[in-house]
């Protein structure tokens, strides 16, 4: 999901300021100047911070941008982002046939050009009239495909499968692993979530935009942060959101909390639509707790972890029991997200995934955008539904919770009203046995599968984004080939990958596929278990590998990706009760990732942004890899099935590790023997 942005310029600068900053001794100040820079609400508050140390011209660079966003409201520039285009029907077949190459044999090969081919010949160029007609009548002809296709028609469970983690880097500065910091750290972190919340409710939060050319990114898919819950269905699920703005209406102004196998409805919002301050939420957290403690309830929560289809059955079970349950369910769904208190120990980013990706399922509403996860040992991550928006919403409001729990030395100062709040008030449902016995076998499905994945999350320090910028490559391009020569050397085979490419330049734009795995990097990475290959060879076949990666990382981001299209004709086929095209039921089409089947499912979560996330692999064979790049170290979390007999986190992250250690020795020795 790797897209600079003015936020990732400016995230540059102040980091630097920062290293700047330690060395000095005016850390705190670098600390309240990233801050104003990104969530001040008024050009006042941020030229209050007029620092000495600070040179003019960079001081004026970066309020300039700061400011041009804050006369800005967060949706104002929707209706004028440019439509999302429909690539040429010939460069998506070059580009199909160059991605099924590394991956299949000279026979098989031969088989993919030919469907191909016919389909070129045949039902092609009408399929794609089709798309171009719908493109003409619609800003964005994939958005309704992608919600209903990609997610809502998914009938396995959400977790393990569809859910994302996050892990917050609060941990890493000032709130290490602590028994007994649950309730108070809960409620400082709702707390701040809330004042993220407050940023869009007032459509104050900045306008993202690329920092080369100052392009206006779309900012729809924050709507769908707050309030915004999947539905369950009989063959397709719906998505529920009652986010509002002010400008729009009213909007919920309670949370889900969830504990001991009960749910609460715990108001967090007071007066003008103010959040109410942690003081108070930590008192509306106690006294749902002490009211749920006095024996479990009956684990109503634990049936979002089941299949789709025996959810929608048990929801519209609960409703014909009890009308209280109809209304019991409609709170949940509109509530801001969901809050609960977890048992489980985690110390680190790895263990926190495991807790959060794989941990208990009871105490989770798994349909919710946003389910918070404070854990005993004072840690807390998330668990999201990826229906509603991408990883990069959840990173952005991760990062504005760090930045403030930095500002404010991870503690909260201020003046506590005398008020009374409403009570929280339970959410109580009316069982059967038939309840009952869902929600023990979604339970024993979840755990079986959840018992099967393992989770690893690594600081590679060896050096980061610093050393391979000053070779005038790219980052993340640099990473991707890492991972690949990691899986060649463990697995013997390349393996075809899925990286996100954002395509938010576009109205209503989410993501496109970017296929990693390239001929030119699987020739790097045969020439790098060749003996005999010079230096040099192996250098200039790695630079080619890096220069196509952002060939085609570039062409993702412009809308010329191929998996949406190829998704698009597919619809349009069915959709027309046509005969499957060969091409999607050739056996090249699987063998190189298409219909979900990548073997790695990776994604850049940013460049030295603190928050990181994670998900399960795609495929029984396969790893989930997220990772983000820092200056000086790049941060890589892994997942696997400890089922399958060939894979192994530990062993892959192991590979990785050396291939970065050998990438550095090319290119040092390269540069030296040169000199």
């Amino acid at each position: 999901m790797e897209l600079i942005t003015i936020d990732s310029l400016l995230s540059t600068v102040v980091e630097t300021l920062r290293h700047l900053a330690g060395i000095v001794g005016i850390s705190r100040k670098v600390g309240q100047f990233s801050n104003a820079v990104w969530f001040a609400t008024s050009a006042e508050a941020l030229q209050k911070y007029k620092f000495k140390w600070i040179p003019e011209r960079l001081h004026r660079m970066v309020l300039q941008f700061a400011l041009k966003a804050l006369g800005e409201r967060t949706w104002q520039h929707q209706d004028t982002l440019p439509p999302l285009p429909v690539p040429d029907l010939q460069h998506t077949m070059d580009r199909y046939l160059e991605s099924v190459k590394p991956h299949v044999t000279a026979e098989e090969y031969k088989r993919a050009e030919e469907v191909v081919r016919q389909f070129l010949d045949g039902d092609g160029p009408e399929l794609h009239r089709q798309l171009l007609d719908r493109a003409s009548t619609r800003k964005n002809w994939l958005e309704d495909w992608w919600l209903e296709f990609a997610y809502l028609r998914f009938r396995k469970p959400l977790p393990l499968n569809l859910n994302i983690a996050g892990s917050g880097p609060y941990f890493e500065h000032g709130w290490p692993p602590q028994e007994g910091t649950t309730l108070e750290r809960g409620a400082l972190f709702i707390y701040y979530l809330l004042q993220f919340w407050k940023l869009l409710r007032t459509e104050q939060l900045p306008v993202d935009r690329l920092a080369r050319g100052g392009t206006v990114l779309d900012m729809d898919q924050f709507r769908r942060f707050f309030c915004t819950t999947r539905v369950p269905g009989h063959d397709v699920d719906r998505l529920v959101t009652a986010f509002k703005s002010v400008s729009e209406g009213p909007c919920p102004t309670y949370i889900t909390f969830l504990h001991n196998d009960r749910l609460f409805k715990v108001e967090v919002i007071g007066e003008n639509d103010e959040p109410i301050t942690p003081p108070e939420i930590q008192e509306q957290l106690k006294a749902a707790m002490r009211m749920a403690e006095c024996e479990p309830g009956p684990g109503v929560s634990v049936l979002t972890a089941a299949e789709r289809e025996q959810w929608a059955k048990s929801r519209d079970r609960l409703i014909e029991l009890d009308a209280g349950n109809a209304y019991n369910l409609d709170v949940i769904e509109q509530s801001l997200f969901g809050f609960c208190f977890d048992d489980a120990f985690p110390t680190n980013h790895g263990e926190n995934f495991a807790a959060s990706l794989a941990g208990c399922a009871r105490n989770r509403w798994f349909d919710k955008c946003i389910s918070v996860l404070s854990f005993r040992s004072g840690t807390i991550a998330t668990n999201n539904d990826h229906t509603p928006c991408d990883g990069m919403v959840h990173i952005h409001a991760a990062y504005y919770i760090d930045c403030q729990l930095k500002q404010n030395d991870c503690t909260w100062k201020g003046h506590v009203p005398d008020r009374k709040l409403p009570p929280p008030e339970e959410l109580v449902f009316t069982v059967d046995d038939d309840i009952l016995k869902a929600v023990k076998h979604a339970e024993q499905l979840y755990n079986n599968q959840a018992r099967d994945l393992e989770c690893i999350c690594h600081h590679f320090t060896d050096y980061g984004k610093k050393f391979v910028r000053s070779f005038h490559l790219h980052p993340d391009s640099y990473v991707q080939c890492a991972l690949q020569l990691a899986y060649y050397r463990l697995h013997g085979r390349p393996a075809p990958a899925y990286e996100t490419g954002m395509t938010r330049q576009f109205y209503h734009g989410r993501t496109e596929t970017v296929r990693s795995c390239t001929q030119e990097v699987v020739e790097w990475c045969k020439v790098m278990t060749e003996e005999k290959a010079t230096v040099e060879e192996k250098k200039d076949l790695m630079v080619r590998a890096l220069k196509k990666h952002v060939e085609l990382m570039e062409e993702a981001k412009s809308g010329n990706g191929i998996d949406r299209h190829l998704m698009g004709l597919q619809i349009l086929a069915m959709q027309n009760g046509l005969p499957m095209p060969a091409i999607f039921t050739d056996p090249a089409y699987v063998k190189s990732g298409g219909g979900g089947n990548y073997v790695l499912s990776t994604s850049l979560t940013g460049y030295n942004v603190t928050p990181l996330g994670n998900v399960p692999p795609m495929v029984p064979h396969g790893y989930g890899s997220f990772y983000k790049i820092d200056n000086d170290r790049f941060t890589i979390a892994m997942t696997a099935w400890k089922s399958d007999p060939e894979t192994s986190v530990e062993k892959l992250y192991g590979n990785l590790r050396q291939a970065f250690a050998d990438m550095k020795e090319i290119l040092t020795t390269s540069a030296s023997t040169n000199n």
